[in-house]
């Protein structure tokens, strides 16, 4: 006699697949911001690696002509870059015009043996477009503050502190820079933190 076997189909039932889902979901609710993080964090690292190589050029300008640039860097808490102008940040550090075109002569530039001591690259522009002539770090922010120990006492005075940015604090360097918060929201970093 044959007995007949009934098979079962086996397959999710919907309560197991809505658990599924909900797993899903927690996990990319815990992830999702922690990538952000990651990448700004990483944005951060290459912002602070653009400013050390502005710090280093005006280290190097110092070297060969024995002043700093920049006049108003000099003064406490430092000065912008759009105060200074990208015009004079660019043709003092690189030897050049903000369109990218080498200067033929130093003019009212500082760097009268025209040296490049940086080279500008369309990631220090704003959107990565150095026609926009605005300098920027990853962040698209314009914020960017360069200071000078003007009096050469070896400290750098009146920047803000990284702990309570409403107060402010002196380091001992003899240049540094930081960026301020801009108004869409990106952060605030220091080279001296």
């Amino acid at each position: 006699m044959r007995t007949m076997r009934h098979y079962r189909k086996h397959a999710f039932t919907l309560i197991e697949l809505l658990m599924v889902i909900a797993i899903i979901g927690i996990l990319a609710g815990i992830l999702i911001p922690i990538v952000g993080k990651v990448k700004e964090r990483g944005n951060i690292v290459a912002s602070k690696a653009q400013l050390s190589g502005y710090v280093n050029a005006i280290g190097l300008f110092k070297g060969e002509y024995n002043y700093y640039p920049f006049p108003p860097a000099h003064e406490d808490g430092g000065a912008s870059i759009p105060t200074i102008t990208e015009e004079k940040f660019i043709g003092e550090l690189s030897a050049t015009n903000v369109d990218g075109t080498r200067l033929t002569s130093a003019g009212d530039f500082g760097n009268r043996k025209l040296i490049d001591f940086y080279t500008f690259s369309e990631s220090d522009f704003l959107d990565g477009d150095s026609t926009t002539e605005q300098i920027s770090d990853r962040f698209n922010n314009t914020n960017i503050f360069i200071a000078i120990d003007g009096d050469g006492d070896g400290l750098v005075k009146g920047l803000p502190d990284p702990d309570k940015p409403t107060d402010t604090v002196d380091i001992r360097s003899k240049v540094t820079a930081f960026v301020n918060r801009d108004d869409k929201g990106s952060p605030d970093y220091y080279l001296y933190e």
